[in-house]
């Protein structure tokens, strides 16, 4: 009879501001000691039952799933608690909550606010693929610069072979030389094309990284364009401990930040244009500084540049997708950072993974 009354005298709380719970486009959880006693018309959809009652009565926990690590996310600039959803279905859904302890009646309840993060998500893969085909074309403009070089010197051997034939000047010997100079040419451009095939390779699993190395590999692939526009690289190298990460994921963090610095000196146009790379280790953390010297960032973007879609390459179809993967990346694949701030005159990227 008591338990009756209990439920009766909770069932009218709920009558007074079902109205209210339902008005809400999120989904809306009530618990008391670890049981749903009342839910919105929201989450029913969310979690695709037909009515309230499947769910009332049941252990929270057989909806909301806990991760066994706690993940955190920024939403309109408000940081949420990330969590998994179980459907009706068993289908598992990426969501957020946010959780306020309440007091009604003399009783302790809990309300959950869930935000279904599906679509959220399918814009972020979204996002990311277009990424990644903005940093293809890149990519084939830096295969073009590695080869330009090595054609024009086989089309070179080959023109003095046909000169020397045509005049019958040529011996077995110079033949063999020539012939093993375009061969190294050819090595070199294979070599090139397996390089950046295995950049456009989705990494598996992570991998126990030397960051010197990886960089170094970014570094090789930018040569090129560097010594085209007379930029001056320096880069430090320390002893540094091995990171657990995607190597293609770092590769493309590091291709990009770089890409901006050289794009920034060639387009204000710095005649000794320079970009320094500094490494640090220290509380657990690597850190990755790349400084350029075309006179910083301006102050009224530069709390934007890590946004979408926001670009201010208008003269080169930028995409303005490059620096917000980097954050998307770093922050929800390698546990890392990325900040930028000027010095000097100069723009520095701050880019840290945990070790």
């Amino acid at each position: 009879m008591e338990l009756y009354m209990q439920k009766n005298k909770q069932n009218n709380i709920f009558d007074d501001i079902n109205i209210i719970l339902d008005s809400t486009i999120e989904g809306i959880i009530i618990i008391e000691k670890g049981f749903i006693v009342n839910v919105n018309d929201s989450l029913i959809q969310i979690l695709e039952y037909k009515t309230k009652d499947e769910l009332i009565g049941n252990l929270a926990t057989g909806v909301l799933i806990p991760s066994t690590t706690e993940k955190f996310i920024e939403y309109n600039r408000h940081i949420f608690q990330e969590v998994t959803l179980v459907s009706n279905n068993g289908d598992l859904i990426p969501a957020i909550i946010k959780i306020k302890d309440i007091k009604l009646k003399n009783n302790n309840y809990k309300v959950v606010s869930i935000l279904d993060l599906r679509e959220f998500k399918q814009k972020e893969m979204l996002l990311f693929k277009q990424s990644r085909l903005a940093a293809m074309g890149e990519m084939i403009s830096m295969i073009a610069h590695q080869w330009r070089q090595p054609l024009s010197a086989i089309g070179s051997v080959v023109s003095r072979l046909k000169f020397k034939l045509a005049t019958n000047k040529i011996d077995k010997e110079d033949l063999n030389e020539k012939l093993n100079e375009v061969n190294n040419y050819l090595q070199y451009m294979s070599k090139t094309i397996d390089d950046f095939r295995n950049f456009f390779k989705d990494d598996k699993q992570k991998e126990f990284l030397d960051l010197n190395e990886t960089i170094n590999n970014a570094i090789s692939m930018l040569k090129p364009t560097l010594e085209s526009h007379n930029i001056i690289l320096d880069k430090q190298n320390i002893a540094l401990s091995k990171i657990l990460a995607y190597k293609n994921e770092v590769i493309q963090v590091i291709l990009n930040v770089l890409n901006n610095a050289i794009d920034a000196i060639i387009e204000n146009e710095i005649k000794e244009g320079k970009i320094t790379i500094t490494l640090e280790e220290k509380n657990n953390y690597q850190r990755v500084y790349i400084k350029d010297n075309a006179g910083g960032v301006p102050k009224e973007i530069i709390n934007r540049i890590f946004e979408p879609y926001f670009s201010t390459k208008i003269n080169k179809n930028g995409t303005g997708l490059g620096l917000h993967m980097c954050k998307i990346i770093l922050e929800k694949h390698l546990n890392g950072t990325i900040d930028v701030k000027n010095e000097k005159n100069a723009a520095c990227f701050i880019i840290e993974f945990k070790i």
